[in-house]
């Protein structure tokens, strides 16, 4: 609840209007071409073993929240699966309404001995369409902490849905290298 009552403190990036052809929600990437998704620190995870469920911020590079997302997972699986749990992440504008819903199911049965197989895949396996690179959070932050920056960079015309991948992916990318298990 903390998570969203930050919201009025936070400068959002201004809305942008209706744009032919686009999912409703996605019009924000339009007009960037790099996005930095920052999660939440969370007090609870540093004073004990206790694995929460996951929350970031979406900023554009002037540091203008575009999205905040909030994973939902099963407490007995963060603690069983540890990063290679199944989860749910929502992503949400700045109305709050529900923009990109993404899944990440259980892929096998032995998810303690981390041999899960994930899929990311693309047409051909030739073309770049951007980078997603983990930023340096400051050392206590990375010392003490899970809660991780990556930066994403993309062309400015690239479709908004291939956009949104990457945002996804960078969660994705965030579990399975980055997540410490408790």
């Amino acid at each position: 609840m903390a998570f969203r009552n930050r919201q009025s403190m936070i400068q959002w990036m201004q809305t942008p209007g209706i744009i032919p052809n686009c999912p409703p929600g996605l019009e924000y990437l339009t007009q960037i071409n790099q996005l930095l998704v920052c999660q939440r620190f969370d007090l609870l995870e540093v004073l004990g073993c206790f694995a929460t469920s996951k929350k970031y911020e979406v900023m554009n590079n002037q540091g203008h929240r575009i999205y905040y997302a909030e994973e939902r997972s099963n407490c007995f699986l963060r603690y069983l699966c540890g990063p290679s749990r199944p989860f749910t992440m929502t992503i949400y504008d700045n109305v709050g309404r529900d923009v990109i819903t993404m899944h990440r199911t259980l892929r096998s049965s032995c998810c303690w001995r981390n041999c899960y197989v994930q899929k990311l895949l693309s047409l051909d396996e030739e073309i770049v369409l951007g980078k997603i690179s983990k930023k340096w959070a400051g050392f206590m932050r990375e010392l003490f902490t899970n809660a991780d920056k990556f930066g994403i960079q993309f062309p400015l015309d690239l479709d908004v849905k291939i956009k949104a991948l990457m945002l996804g992916a960078s969660f994705l990318i965030d579990y399975m290298y980055f997540e410490h298990w408790p």
